[in-house]
């Protein structure tokens, strides 16, 4: 179950970045700033490649693939909360505000 929903998210994923950096030239003339929002999908995406060539490889089938699929886990998170409540970068649009005192 999870090399297809990971094969799926990673296809859906490869789409969201190709489809937003397509955006980006539009909008501000380049493919590819390494802004946060950018690089950490990036960062995600080659964790679950990875994860998926794992599989194929004999020796790390089971707990190290499993492993893997768990890093990719939690840089997920780190995508959706700790780059937005950074809101740093270009993407100032995406930022969680914080209550003041």
């Amino acid at each position: 179950w999870s090399y297809r929903v990971i094969s799926l998210g990673l296809t859906l994923l490869t789409v969201g970045i190709l489809c937003g950096a397509v955006w980006a030239n539009e909008a501000w003339g380049s493919y590819w700033n390494w802004d946060p929002k950018e690089t950490w999908p990036f960062i995600t995406w080659n964790i679950f490649a990875i994860y998926l060539h794992s599989r194929t490889n004999p020796n790390w089938k089971g707990t190290n693939s499993a492993l893997v699929a768990s890093i990719g886990f939690l840089i997920i998170w780190i995508c959706y909360f700790g780059i937005n409540l950074l809101g740093i970068g270009l993407h100032s649009y995406g930022s969680f505000t914080l209550p003041s005192k």
